[in-house]
């Protein structure tokens, strides 16, 4: 189902859009995030980009736990003031993104070579 895949993507787009916004009106820029959500956090963004060009429905799956373990893990009080409503946005943010491209992942609907291995 065609149309159901290219929902997933749309909703996957939709979630990218409202973490850049998040990330753009939050008082708190990114280089002086709190360095224990800053770089759990980056890192899964990483491996979900990584996890979505290769199709890999699997990583995909460990990253949203992965997510679930970096809510969990978080101490709320430590964290810069009012800075747990950006830390909780993108992590859902990010959760969304994963749970709709998983799917889409596990259609495979087209499968497109790396900028680097097209032709010039």
């Amino acid at each position: 189902d065609f149309a159901a895949v290219l929902q997933r993507i749309e909703h996957a787009v939709a979630e990218t859009r409202s973490m850049a916004r998040t990330i753009g009106l939050s008082r708190i820029p990114p280089a002086e995030w709190d360095p224990a959500f800053r770089s759990r956090w980056l890192e899964l963004l990483k491996r979900t980009g990584a996890a979505v060009s290769a199709a890999d429905a699997r990583t995909l799956d460990d990253v949203h736990r992965a997510l679930d373990d970096l809510a969990g893990d978080l101490d709320v009080d430590a964290l810069p003031d009012r800075f747990w409503p950006v830390c909780g946005a993108l992590i859902v943010n990010l959760r969304n993104i994963v749970e709709a491209l998983g799917a889409v992942a596990e259609a495979q609907p087209v499968s497109v070579p790396a900028p680097s291995a097209l032709p010039a």
